[in-house]
């Protein structure tokens, strides 16, 4: 299986490839604009560190032509507004949308999407909303989504500090729905289930808990 990752050598992306680089059977391309730290290479020699622009087809076409999946990890969770969320996280995933549509028939896209946005980030959850949108209609059954909330790990310590405090307040009951809605996942467990993913079984993650 050949997994492509747009984004894999960000934090999440570094989660899922720590996860899955130990499966033989499991082909993995990194793509981003730096494609790789040495560190990251020498951690994971298996995987295939791709320095790409995605708005330059001859970057990236020849590996994802070949892909069993794609994942899309490209995120920004901050932006001045829609349009700034747009040009970075909507535009450049287009082109590799229409590719897959349009050029490749059995490729799957992995999306990971949004479950909630607190207040004054209306345009990161419309931007998401817009790509979800996009996939729905080009891809169909191919295009595959999942909700998490906060993904947090130790390496970014003021957001594993704030996902342990969210998940404390699991326990006072008037709170437990809206943390529901924030659904803080922690990074190695939020790799296990696109891994499953992967593999055709279902998670959780796959549906969105209630407004």
């Amino acid at each position: 299986m050949k997994i492509v990752l747009l984004g894999g050598s960000g934090y999440v992306g570094k989660g899922i490839i720590q996860e899955l680089s130990s499966y033989d059977d499991m082909e993995l391309v990194s793509m981003s604009r730096h494609g790789g730290t040495e560190e990251d290479k020498k951690r994971w020699p298996k995987v295939s560190w791709k320095s790409v622009d995605l708005g330059r087809p001859e970057t990236w076409q020849e590996e994802v032509a070949d892909a069993d999946w794609v994942v899309d990890l490209i995120g920004v969770l901050f932006a001045k507004n829609y349009n700034e969320y747009y040009k970075k996280t909507v535009e450049p995933v287009m082109s590799v949308i229409k590719f897959v549509e349009e050029k490749v028939k059995d490729t799957k896209f992995l999306f990971v999407s949004a479950n909630y946005a607190p207040l004054g980030m209306g345009a990161y959850m419309k931007a998401k909303l817009v790509l979800e949108d996009e996939l729905k209609k080009r891809l169909g059954t191919r295009a595959v989504f999942v909700y998490p909330g906060l993904i947090y790990h130790k390496e970014r310590p003021f957001v594993y500090v704030v996902a342990i405090a969210l998940n404390n307040l699991t326990k006072i009951k008037p709170l437990t729905r809206l943390v529901e809605r924030l659904r803080p996942i922690a990074r190695a467990r939020f790799a296990v289930e696109i891994r499953n993913i992967l593999l055709n079984n279902n998670s959780y993650l796959m549906h969105r808990t209630k407004r």
